[in-house]
Parts: structure tokens; C-alpha cells; sequence
């Protein structure tokens, strides 16, 4: 454990001060990447008894289908309890039932999205940072050229070449998982809402046999 300590300590003094942020946005990174993998599922928004209360609206048992429902607190349940609630006070009209049924499921796509934007903003910024690191480590090298003396000449060079390839790759190091995770989990989230949407659509479905 103690070398391991002792690279990454390496691997920041050769890559600068940049690699300080760098690292932040790493970790902050995967901790996006854990919580979207453990918590964007289909089964995360739709409920576990959604058949049951299918079963029950092809029977024609609506008031039977509000009760089940109503006994879960995710937001298509609740949204179907609304549903159910003004269909058996009579409004059967499919626009209204269908306007209530969007107006409450309009809180799953944040929730879907919740945490893209800022895996893809990190997505952005560590290649610029990387970009900035490789710069500064030019100016090292430049600086090199401009010395009297060999032996600090020799030492700047280094330094600024080792920083220079560092940052440059730590920063895509960085950028290309985070951007990865953004363009799966958009596309995993495209097919839960989806799948939200289609379920809906055969809820109104059967309200109106």
C-alpha cells in the first residue's frame, strides 16, 4: 500500500499542480459512475406489482387496481393512483386522463438525468486541465533553453517534459471514461423512459375497454 501511495505522490510531482484537480474530478467521476450504475434501472421506477394491477384493469377492476397501486410510493405509482382516482370519479376522457398522467411523470426524467451534465462537464474540463498542464511544462522547457547551466538546463528539460506527457495524459486519462458513462448511461436512460412511456400508454390503454 505504501508504494502505491508512493507512485501516485510521484506521478503528481512529475504531472504539477494540475493534477491536483485532476484527481478530484477522477474521483468525483467514478462516485457518478457507481450511483448511476446502482440506481438507473427500469426497475428503479416502474413498480414490482405492475402486472398485478394490469391483471386487474383487464378484469375491469379499476377501484381493485387504485388499491394495489396506491400501496407504493415510487412516482409511477403515485402517478397511476392519480389516474385511477379521477377515473372512478368518473373522468374517462383519454386527453385529461392521459394530461394527468404526464403532468406526474414529469419528475422521472430528472431524476433519470440526474448527474450526465456534470459527468459530462467532466468530460470537457480534464482535457483542458491536461491542455494546461502541458503548457506549463513547456514553459519549463523553454526555460531550459534559456539557462546557462547544463546541469539545471538538463533538470528543467526533464522536468518539463515529464510534466507536459503527465498531464496531457492523465487528463484524457480522466476524460475518457467519464464521457464513455455519459453517452451509456443517456442511452440507458433513453430506454428507461421509454419503457415508463410505453408502460403508460397501456395503462390508458386499458382504462378504456
Amino acid at each position: 500500500m505504501e508504494g502505491v501511495f508512493n507512485q501516485i505522490a510521484e506521478l503528481i510531482r512529475k504531472g504539477g499542480i494540475v493534477m491536483y484537480p485532476l484527481i478530484i474530478l477522477s474521483l468525483i467521476s467514478w462516485v457518478l459512475i457507481i450511483e448511476r450504475l446502482m440506481n438507473l434501472r427500469a426497475s428503479r421506477f416502474l413498480p414490482s406489482n405492475l402486472n398485478e394491477v394490469k391483471l386487474l384493469l383487464q378484469k375491469l377492476d379499476v377501484d381493485g387496481a387504485y388499491k394495489v397501486i396506491s400501496l407504493n410510493k415510487d412516482v409511477f405509482s403515485r402517478a397511476l393512483a392519480s389516474v385511477f382516482e379521477e377515473y372512478l370519479k368518473g373522468n374517462r376522457s383519454r386527453a385529461e386522463l392521459s394530461a394527468i398522467l404526464e403532468r406526474e411523470l414529469s419528475g422521472i426524467v430528472p431524476a433519470v438525468e440526474k448527474n450526465l451534465m456534470l459527468l459530462s462537464a467532466i468530460a470537457s474540463i480534464a482535457p483542458l486541465l491536461g491542455l494546461f498542464g502541458t503548457i506549463t511544462g513547456l514553459i519549463k522547457v523553454f526555460t531550459a533553453y534559456a539557462s546557462v547551466q547544463m546541469e539545471e538546463a538538463t533538470r528543467l528539460l526533464s522536468a518539463g517534459i515529464g510534466e507536459a506527457l503527465t498531464a496531457a495524459a492523465t487528463g484524457l486519462i480522466v476524460a475518457i471514461p467519464a464521457l464513455f458513462a455519459y453517452w451509456v448511461f443517456r442511452g440507458l436512460g433513453n430506454d428507461v423512459i421509454e419503457k415508463v412511456e410505453r408502460e403508460a400508454r397501456d395503462i390508458l390503454s386499458l382504462l378504456e375497454q
